[in-house]
């Protein structure tokens, strides 16, 4: 590879590939993209394409989302980072700007609106079909763009000034192009042996197929394609005679059998209940005579007769 790249050629490929291609935000205009925009900074495009429906249904212009209030969007924001200032943003946009048709469609006037900087500007121009006025930097580019070598740069506004510098007004698509690269094969585990641009690329230059493989992982075949998965071949029971042996002429059971078949576990034996000793009979307890309380006779000397 050559060490100075002339990155307007080299880059064609890459653009021709992601030509017209539609970014990944499920919006059907300009409104709705403008508010998945904001709501997907630090946040996924499947997340907020996931809530999109049921928010445009209850609000399906900025008219109607001006007469929300923050709290009021809440409900609909979930999994969305920062979604309380996000929703503060967008119904302070919505009523600065009142209706859909005002919406502006340049760089200087998209970035004085609340939660949307040059990166979402950019993107809100190009599903506009506006020509771009700067380059796309997402957290894809931020990868992909030092890895090719266009820039050496981390931070997302030097490196749209350096690709600014290096390729043509007409080619700034290019970081629309090189965040899809970053989504299918750019990746933190790079499949770099199925890029278009690996003939251009520093990253491969330098690390190699053998290198690429390694940061993946896996042991590449032939030519460092990636190895297809095993699947774990079915046993087959084996086939039985009309006799009812099995193939082989043996007896079905056996040793062999014995030794294959599954092992029952004997349940666990219960321990007896004790039986309690049967209650002793109680000893009668003999009562004894009642104590007979002898009379007092009383005399009577009129009774008695004298001797006389």
């Amino acid at each position: 590879m050559p060490t100075r790249i002339n990155w307007a050629e080299a880059i064609r490929p890459l653009l021709e590939k992601y030509k017209n291609k539609k970014h990944p935000l499920d919006y059907e205009n300009v409104y709705q993209l403008l508010v998945m925009v904001v709501l997907s900074a630090q946040s996924t495009d499947e997340a907020v394409n996931k809530l999109a429906p049921q928010l445009f249904a209850t609000f399906p212009d900025l008219e109607s989302l001006a007469q929300a209030s923050p709290e009021g969007l809440w409900p609909y924001f979930k999994g969305i980072r920062n979604f309380a200032h996000k929703a503060k943003w967008l119904t302070d946009i919505a009523r600065q700007l009142g209706s859909n048709d005002k919406i502006p469609l340049s760089m200087e006037e998209l970035v004085k609106l609340p939660g949307i900087g040059r990166k979402s500007a950019s993107v809100i121009l190009r599903g506009a079909g506006k020509p771009p006025e700067g380059i796309i930097v997402d957290i894809h580019v931020i990868r992909v763009a030092p890895r090719l070598g266009i820039t050496n740069e981390e931070d997302p506004k030097k490196i749209e000034e350096q690709m600014m510098k290096a390729l043509p007004r007409d080619e700034w698509d290019a970081g629309m192009a090189m965040s899809f690269l970053g989504r299918e094969i750019c990746r933190p585990k790079p499949l770099c042996e199925d890029c278009l641009m690996n003939g251009v690329c520093a990253f491969f230059a330098r690390v190699g197929l053998a290198g690429v493989i390694a940061m993946r992982g896996k042991e590449g075949g032939a030519g460092g394609a990636r190895p297809a998965k095993k699947t774990p071949a079915k046993k087959s029971p084996a086939a039985k005679a009309p006799d009812g042996k099995a193939a082989g002429g043996k007896e079905p059971g056996g040793k062999a059998a014995a030794r294959n078949a599954p092992v029952k576990k004997a349940p666990p034996k219960k321990a007896p209940k004790k039986k309690s000793p049967a209650p002793k009979p109680k000893k009668a307890v003999k009562k004894a005579p009642a104590k007979k309380t002898a009379r007092k006779t009383t005399v009577s000397r009129h009774n008695y007769s004298y001797p006389r």
